[in-house]
């Protein structure tokens, strides 16, 4: 039963990463075609397509924050190991368990912010007048798939067995 759990938690694992990879490359498309329309409006046209800064920028910004989330996924952040291939394995343990505590930690605070600033927000962007609440929700999108990943690493943490 612990087998036939674990494929479809790997599987659902690799159905988010998929839709993350997607969802980032056709956002990443957005941006490229609203730059490249800016450009050739401003230097062809001699007009400037003042909707495609908002929208590029917005999608910058999902772009940058889903593609965190899913570096944490695939456990793709940058880190130090020299300092960490050091030490002896009980320390490095208790290190992992630290910084999984103040991965938590943050990405709480930002859930907890978040709520804070979205509540009876009602604030929309200049041009388009896209709630800025969707805007915003980058935010959390990145903390759940950071908790989602750090769940996963101290789960393997603790499994682990010094060695």
């Amino acid at each position: 039963m612990k087998v036939k759990s674990e494929n479809t938690f790997q599987a659902s694992m690799q159905l988010l990463r998929t839709t993350l990879e997607i969802t980032i490359g056709l956002l990443v498309l957005g941006v490229v075609f609203c730059v490249v329309a800016n450009v050739f409006g401003r230097f062809v046209l001699n007009y400037s397509f003042v909707w495609a800064e908002e929208i590029s920028r917005i999608m910058f910004i999902w772009v940058v924050l889903l593609g965190a989330g899913l570096a944490s996924l695939n456990n793709e952040h940058v880190s130090v190991t020299y300092f960490k291939n050091l030490v002896s394995s009980p320390i490095r343990k208790a290190f992992g368990i630290i910084s999984v505590g103040v991965i938590y930690t943050v990405c709480l605070c930002i859930l907890v912010g978040f709520m804070q600033i979205v509540s009876g927000y009602v604030s929309v962007t200049p041009l388009l007048q896209i709630p800025k609440t969707l805007l915003y929700s980058a935010m959390p999108m990145m903390a759940v798939l950071t908790l989602i990943a750090n769940s996963i690493a101290l789960f393997k943490l603790l499994e682990r067995s010094p060695t």
